[in-house]
């Protein structure tokens, strides 16, 4: 996938540096590139729900965080990214000790980007995925 704006990258770590959510999560991109994000997580207290498990609004956060930061490494300088539907299936609890989510554009418009996003982590060298989502993205 090939960027609208060659400042891309610059772009990206300026709307990375006005979101203060991703700090007060703990959660960090490690990798992009046009149409693609990746990030983690180290589990902490904070990210539990009741039964010690990774919290589903966490996961939905994160989830659409990737997929808002990839739709940002393909759009024009100065256009803005907006989330207008995420739909987010859970598949299993989130029972690691460090998470990986990936975020990717599916299909990029002009007013729109459609996207999709998985959150995992890793059990015995395995993949296990905790939940998929696809989202729109408004570009305006």
């Amino acid at each position: 996938m090939k960027s609208r704006n060659p400042e891309w990258e610059n772009y990206l770590q300026f709307k990375l540096s006005k979101n203060k959510f991703l700090s007060f999560l703990g959660f960090r991109f490690t990798h992009y590139e046009p149409g693609f994000t990746v990030g983690e997580l180290d589990f902490e207290e904070i990210h539990e729900q009741q039964n010690g498990y990774l919290h589903g609004g966490v996961s939905s956060a994160i989830l659409d965080m990737t997929c808002g930061f990839a739709a940002y490494t393909i759009v024009e300088q100065g256009q803005q990214v907006y989330t207008v539907e995420s739909k987010v299936t859970y598949y299993n609890r989130g029972m690691g000790k460090k998470y990986f989510a990936e975020g990717r554009v599916d299909k990029a418009g002009k007013r729109f980007h459609f996207c999709e996003g998985v959150i995992y982590y890793l059990e015995n060298e395995k993949k296990i995925i905790v939940a998929k989502c696809t989202t729109t993205m408004a570009v305006v």
